[in-house]
């Protein structure tokens, strides 16, 4: 009989948590990670793991390597993580108000369960890395807290032929705010960030995610995100590096008039993958869900937007938008949108779309006419249509920041398309 390698992770999770009581969290998690999904599962259809699930891979051991990536830090409150595992010499002295821990034994086992009672009960993510994780730390925000200073967390390290497991528990508790950047730079074979977000009522949460990791990077990212009465959770993406990405965000509106704008940009090239796959479920009267995602695409890329709005019967008066629009600057590159709604109540205001084409021919004559060559033309055009859901999606204050970083990785692949081109 042949060996199968697509068996070796699995059994190199088993193994990590072999040695664990059998009501420890780790071995809970592990025994429910069995492989990879499926390509006839649905959510994972336009995003398959097969290449993946061939590669010889096993989980990393964290060790006290000196920090490798360098960021260009907005402020001065920093968290790093290294292989997975939180580095507090490498991090910020954070004020009193903002809480950073390991969770214990108990702890972790109440995190297990709440994603467990998620839809990311199954995830890859989900299991491997609460099986892997050196510890789950968790980010506390205290009540009345108004930090308005910027935290940044880098996740960096890895190495080849192995994964790397970081977990975070983001708690804002009553009428606290926090605003986050968020950099994932690893330079692994797999990287497999897990997040559970708490956001209480009236307090509100400003996130972004930076997703730029080594190109040879498998990077699944899975988020479960549980909004109270009147609290706000504000997110965006920014995906443009390795070779397959895919950022998952389940979000839980379950206190009246909470609000959510879950937006993303991916911006790909060669032969990557870029995935943002969302579902959001109002469980509650008077809430608001927004999901703008925006897409270029040139070389052999893939892209794919996944997005679910589930209304429960109970959640009269829902106000749910989702929009997903995408440009191929390449013949070869191709988008995939597919948005969802799951509707039981009669009083609401949902609505979906989604858009994948060429840049307008029009507006590419305009230009010319006006002496602007063809190139230059199609720069300003993709650019005025990333500044538009930047300005819309992050604080002014990050705007410059985020905008250039999207600029960096669409001036690469333009030049590429271009020189093909000439």
């Amino acid at each position: 009989m042949l060996h199968d390698v697509k068996e070796d992770y699995v059994r190199s999770i088993k193994n990590s948590t072999s040695s664990y009581d059998k009501k420890h969290f780790r071995y809970l998690a592990s025994s429910d990670f069995n492989g990879w999904p499926s390509p006839i599962e649905e959510k994972w259809r336009l995003s398959r793991l097969g290449v993946l699930s061939r590669l010889k891979i096993k989980p990393i051991e964290p060790n006290l390597r000196k920090s490798s990536i360098h960021n260009k830090t907005i402020g001065s409150n920093i968290i790093k993580f290294v292989d997975g595992a939180l580095r507090k010499d490498l991090s910020s002295n954070l004020p009193p108000s903002i809480i950073l821990k390991e969770l214990n034994e108990i702890e972790s086992l109440e995190f297990l369960k709440k994603i467990k009672k998620s839809d990311l009960n199954n995830h890859p993510s989900t299991n491997a890395s609460l099986s892997c994780t050196p510890s789950i730390i968790k980010l506390t925000v205290d009540e009345e807290s108004n930090f308005e200073e910027l935290i940044e967390i880098t996740y960096e390290g890895g190495d080849d032929d192995f994964s790397v497991h970081p977990v975070l528990y983001i708690e804002l508790k009553k009428n606290s705010k926090l605003s986050l950047i968020e950099h994932f730079n690893h330079k692994s074979t797999l990287v497999m960030p897990l997040q559970l977000i708490e956001v209480q009522e009236k307090a509100y949460l400003s996130s972004i995610k930076i997703y730029n990791d080594n190109y040879d990077t498998y990077n699944l990212s899975a988020h479960c995100a549980l909004l109270s009465k009147d609290s706000k959770y504000n997110s965006f993406s920014l995906v443009k590096g390795g070779i397959f990405t895919r950022s998952e965000t389940h979000a839980y509106l379950n206190g009246s008039n909470a609000n959510l704008n879950l937006n993303g940009v991916y911006i790909s090239g060669k032969k990557q993958h870029h995935d943002l796959t969302t579902a959001i479920y109002h469980n509650v009267p008077d809430c608001t869900s927004k999901q703008i995602v925006r897409g270029v695409l040139g070389g052999f890329s893939t892209g794919v937007f996944q997005g679910k709005v589930k209304v429960s019967p109970d959640a009269q008066r829902t106000d749910g938008q989702q929009m997903s629009k995408a440009i191929l600057v390449s013949q070869d590159a191709k988008a995939n949108a597919k948005p969802e709604l799951e509707i039981y109540a009669d009083d609401v205001i949902c609505a979906h779309g989604a858009t994948v084409g060429e840049l307008d021919d029009d507006q590419l004559f305009y230009l010319n006419s006006r002496g602007i060559g063809k190139n230059k033309a199609r720069e300003i055009l993709i650019k005025a249509f990333l500044h538009d859901i930047i300005s819309e999606s992050v604080d002014n204050k990050y705007h410059d920041y985020i905008f250039n970083e999207a600029q960096t990785s669409l001036s690469s692949i333009l030049n590429e398309e271009n020189i093909i081109n000439e």
